[in-house]
Formats: C-alpha cells, sequence, structure tokens
C-alpha cells in the first residue's frame, strides 16, 4: 500500500488542497493532481482534464472571486479504494462583492504517490467553477 492510501495523508490532503486553493496559490494547487488528473463538476457537466485543463480551471476561479473560503464541514476517508469525500461550506466573494454561499462535496481518488488522479465536484447552486 502506497503513501497515497495511508489513512493520515487521506484524511488531510482535501484541508492542505483547499487551503492552497483559498490562497490562490496555482502551483500549489497543481501540485496536489496527477499529471493526467481529471476534475469533473458533476453538477454543472464540466470536465478538466490534466494540468493544463486544471490551470485554466482555476485562473477562472481565482479571478472571478475577491475571496474563496472552503470550510470542511464533513469528510469520509475510504483507505482501502484510497479515496476521501469531503463536505464543504464556501462563503465566496465575488470581485463585486456579493456573497456567493455553496455547499460543496468533493470525491477525491488518490494514487501509489498520495496524488489526486480524478476529482469530482457536486455544487448546490449555481457553480462557481466555469470553463
Amino acid at each position: 500500500m502506497g503513501m497515497g492510501h495511508d489513512r493520515q495523508h487521506l484524511s488531510t490532503a482535501p484541508g492542505a488542497y483547499f487551503d492552497a486553493v483559498d490562497r490562490r496559490d496555482m502551483e500549489g494547487t497543481l501540485a496536489f493532481f496527477a499529471p493526467d488528473a481529471t476534475f469533473t463538476i458533476q453538477s454543472a457537466h464540466l470536465t478538466f482534464e490534466g494540468h493544463d485543463g486544471l490551470r485554466q480551471l482555476f485562473e477562472n476561479f481565482f479571478g472571478d472571486y475577491s475571496h474563496i473560503e472552503h470550510n470542511i464541514t464533513n469528510i469520509v476517508v475510504d483507505e482501502a479504494a484510497g479515496k476521501v469525500s469531503t463536505e464543504q461550506s464556501c462563503p465566496h466573494v465575488k470581485n463585486d462583492g456579493s456573497l456567493d454561499h455553496v455547499i460543496t462535496c468533493n470525491f477525491f481518488t488518490l494514487n501509489d504517490d498520495g496524488l489526486f488522479t480524478r476529482v469530482i465536484v457536486w455544487i448546490d447552486g449555481v457553480s462557481p467553477l466555469r470553463d
């Protein structure tokens, strides 16, 4: 069993990832993903592939919001499968100052190196993530 399926890593990786996102740290954010990772916003029927696709996704997200915040309210770890699921309360603020508070659920699959290979997101309301 690789480091990626270690319970400690699985339970802390999402929070560390959201911290990088909330700081708008592009390289730090991308460092969590395997080179061929897929990121799907299931509720918006959008999929981004690889670091190039992810970079575009996060450039838009970082650019559209003056404040990004993910507060994990629930986390479930499946150590054997190398998966972790989280629920977040996200009081994001748009550039115009309006609050865009959404509840999101993320489903992460990690490889043996501890990198995200597949992330699926469900968002309650209009997706703050776009193509």
